[in-house]
């Protein structure tokens, strides 16, 4: 068990669904501590200043100054803010679990410490919908996520909201979109050991003495995901076991074929590939699911198939759901037919 009162070097930043203006009325992480001020007796916390750049879902940006002081992971989170795209508030007291996000942290830490967590992040979306991250360059990961009550505005929120609305800010997303932005599956990634037949016209596998394969090594799969998390540490094998994650909106392969190095980018066409996503864990009620990633750089051929667990049976996607582009040795080495994003667009480097 890890005790309360320990510390840790994290900033607590906020964040916002893109182009949804907020507005703070309160925001405290509160922690087991010394307070803040001499007057705040029974109050030790990081105040919450709101996102002020347009940043995605997850990301953290915000007023704080970043310091090298450390703090007890907060256990109690009190938050009140109005969306402008409708002059809404919302308002939240609950508690945090310190001792579950110590552990997290400390554990990544461990393991990955050059990709090491950095920031706790709180996201204010539309509709009260309220997400906490841990978040480090590499890795982030949703620890809560809650749904806040609706309040009627007060005097001043009220007076506020008057001058502000003539902006005329709007609501990104709608109730329907941020629930499907949050909800989580329970998946993982398999690439199979297994090769295109020209001949045969099917996915067969390697032959024992075939040299190729005693020299094919998956390192890792990475990506990015619809509820503002993802996980790009290379190595990271968390990503093959199953695991409770929001729908992915991009993925990355790295592997070695001898002493080639190889990765495969898949853009997610959003529309196509989220409805399949969706009812492909629809049709199969408390199942996890395979995203099956079929690999063959010889003959470039790239496939990705749905597989609920326990069955023998996939589904497989159209090549049109994603775009995809390859390097081998960080030179361009295939892309698929739609492939259209600009030079540059495939890389991870976009966060901040």
């Amino acid at each position: 068990m890890i005790p309360m009162s320990k510390e840790y070097g994290y900033s607590p930043f906020t964040s916002r669904v893109k182009s949804c203006d907020v507005s703070f009325s309160k925001g405290c992480l509160h922690y087991e501590g010394e307070p803040q001020k001499e007057d705040d007796d029974d109050i030790a916390g990081l105040a919450l200043l709101p996102c002020i750049n347009d940043e995605e879902w997850g990301q953290a940006k915000g007023h704080f100054i970043f310091t090298m002081e450390t703090w007890p992971m907060p256990n109690r989170l009190e938050l009140r803010y109005m969306t402008l795209g409708n002059g809404r508030c919302y308002e939240i007291d609950t508690p945090l679990d310190a001792e579950r996000a110590g552990e997290l942290w400390d554990a990544q830490q461990e393991k990955f410490p050059q990709d090491s967590f950095q920031d706790y992040v709180v996201g204010t979306g539309p509709y009260g919908f309220i997400a906490i991250w841990l978040r480090g360059e590499s890795k982030s990961i949703l620890l809560h996520s809650f749904l806040a009550e609706e309040s009627a505005l007060n005097e001043w929120e009220d007076r506020y909201y008057g001058w502000m609305k003539e902006k005329n800010y709007s609501l990104p997303v709608s109730r329907e979109e941020m629930e499907d932005i949050m909800r989580q599956y329970s998946y993982r990634y398999v690439t199979l050991e297994e090769h295109w037949d020209t001949k045969k016209f099917k996915w067969v596998e390697y032959a024992d003495e075939d040299p190729y394969y005693d020299e094919l090594y998956v390192d890792s799969v990475e990506d990015i995901r619809k509820d503002g998390t993802y996980n790009y540490v290379i190595g990271d094998e968390s990503q093959l076991d199953y695991h409770e994650a929001g729908m992915p909106e991009r993925i990355t392969v790295r592997w070695h074929a001898g002493r080639d190095e190889f990765l495969a980018h898949f853009w997610l066409i959003e529309y196509l590939f989220s409805k399949a996503f969706k009812d492909f864990f629809n049709a199969h009620p408390g199942k996890r699911v395979d995203i099956l990633l079929r690999i063959d750089s010889r003959e470039q051929v790239y496939v990705m198939a749905f597989r609920a667990e326990g069955e023998k049976e996939y589904t497989v996607l159209p090549w049109y759901f994603f775009k995809l582009i390859v390097f081998k040795d960080g030179v361009e080495h295939f892309k698929s037919r739609n492939y259209d994003l600009e030079k540059g667009q495939w890389s991870w480097m976009w966060r901040k």
